[in-house]
């Protein structure tokens, strides 16, 4: 597929291409779908996939992938994705425990920059948070193949379940965009527009966070993306996430391009 727009990849200091962007996203959407099969089993996946086999939707192009991936999850439903990862999600949740205990404040960051040439910040912006705001879940799960669940709640944090960065294990934890206090994520003062928030666990434990930056410059988009963890992350996993925020961040500012879009 040939993307409707232009997006500039910086991870770190790499500049990458979006065919790289996207070989790692299809390489994560073959992995997710392969934990399905497993978790679920051929008589369930059957169900799932009436019109075609496993097999068919592997070999398929990175698009189908996902399309099919994100109505798999939405099928199966809020419950059913608690139960497939049930063993996951325990796990990860003592991990996180732990990783924030053991780093004694100390926190690492991902950081990935986008540029999209005729675009308005405040416009995605918007258009981003209006997603948790009017909880469009389908369009949050489906910007990557790691999204298993993402929906607003009732008392305006978001939930989100999904493998961050390299993680053997899917994770689950709330984001609250009305605090930033644990963050040690540092403003920017150049990039005016803001979204950010900590991620917590249900007992209210800060295991990270987001402070995720826009601005326009000379009618571009320019986007600074960071992810907050605990400072004993291995440094492998916080590369692996910069490109998780390379992947769902292109995925959304190309289906915001009717209301982003500047020409």
């Amino acid at each position: 597929m040939v993307d409707s727009i232009e997006i500039r990849t910086t991870l770190g200091a790499e500049n990458i291409t979006r065919d790289q962007v996207r070989a790692w996203e299809a390489r994560r959407a073959e992995s997710v779908l392969g934990k399905f099969a497993s978790r679920l089993g051929p008589h369930a996946m059957a169900e799932l996939l009436p019109d075609r086999t496993v097999d068919e939707v592997a070999g398929a192009p990175l698009d189908i992938q996902r399309a099919t991936l994100t109505a798999l999850k939405i099928e199966l439903g809020h419950a059913g994705i608690y139960a497939m990862l049930k063993r996951d999600l325990a796990i990860s949740e003592r991990m996180a425990r732990i990783g924030v205990a053991t780093s004694r404040g100390r926190t690492k960051h991902a950081v990935t920059r986008l540029e999209v040439p005729h675009y308005c910040a405040e416009r995605f912006a918007a258009w981003f948070n209006d997603l948790t705001a009017t909880n469009a879940e389908a369009d949050m799960v489906d910007a990557s193949p790691d999204h298993y669940l993402l929906r607003g709640l009732p008392d305006g944090r978001q939930e989100v379940v999904e493998t961050t960065g390299g993680s053997p294990t899917a994770s689950r934890f709330l984001v609250d965009y009305t605090r930033t206090d644990a963050l040690t994520i540092p403003v920017d003062p150049d990039y005016p527009v803001q979204i950010a928030g900590i991620a917590v666990l249900d007992d209210g434990l800060v295991i990270g966070g987001v402070r995720h930056q826009f601005r326009d410059r000379d009618g571009t988009l320019e986007a600074l993306l960071t992810v907050q963890f605990p400072g004993n992350l291995p440094a492998r996993l916080i590369h692996q996430h910069q490109w998780h925020l390379a992947g769902e961040f292109s995925n959304w500012l190309i289906a915001a391009a009717p209301v982003a879009a500047t020409s």
